[in-house]
């Protein structure tokens, strides 16, 4: 589809919201939209376990995955995502037990299921953890091509993919169950 068409085709955080309430949906959730994007707060889920009615608010990012291009990605990572943050934009919301970032990330109208789901309170310390990038952070996501993990990465570049260089993310993809 050609670039202009595309911008006119609606906002990426619209489409990652679409792609989160399919899930949550698909996971026995009831999702319903926020109709002020207030609080931090996209989506608010519902959802009878038992006896109990259980409530989660989430706040949706969508991310683009692009297949990596440059000589140093591509001795570590086959895909990658990357957008910028304020480090400390979700620090007034950490102690709110019922929040979770919902990360979405999809190749061009390609979308494979890769949903990262976050307490509030640890996205918050992995941006404080992310590349520093003037005044914010410059968060990215990619897939390791030696084995089936996601990582955060801590540097720009690397040798190897360690604690120091990356933060492995892979237990937050399609954690449905961290919201019980």
């Amino acid at each position: 589809m050609a670039d202009k068409k595309k911008l006119a085709t609606g906002h990426y955080e619209v489409i990652g919201e679409t792609y989160a309430k399919m899930e949550f949906y698909e996971q026995g959730w009831n999702p319903y939209t926020r109709f002020l994007d207030v609080e931090k707060i996209d989506l608010i889920l519902r959802k009878r376990v038992n006896n109990q009615i259980l409530y989660k608010e989430i706040q949706v990012k969508f991310g683009k995955l692009y297949e990596v291009n440059t000589k140093f990605e591509k001795l570590h990572f086959d895909l990658t995502s990357w957008r910028f943050f304020n480090p400390n934009e979700f620090d007034s919301y950490e102690e709110n037990d019922s929040l979770y970032i919902a990360y979405v990330l999809s190749k061009d109208y390609k979308y494979e299921g890769d949903i990262f789901i976050f307490p509030v309170k640890e996205f918050s310390s992995l941006l404080k953890q992310a590349i520093p990038s003037k005044d914010k952070v410059k968060l990215y996501i990619s897939h390791s091509i030696k084995e089936d993990k996601w990582y955060i990465r801590k540097r720009s570049k690397f040798d190897h993919t360690d604690e120091l260089s990356v933060i492995d993310v892979t237990h937050y993809r399609r954690n449905f169950d961290m919201l019980l």
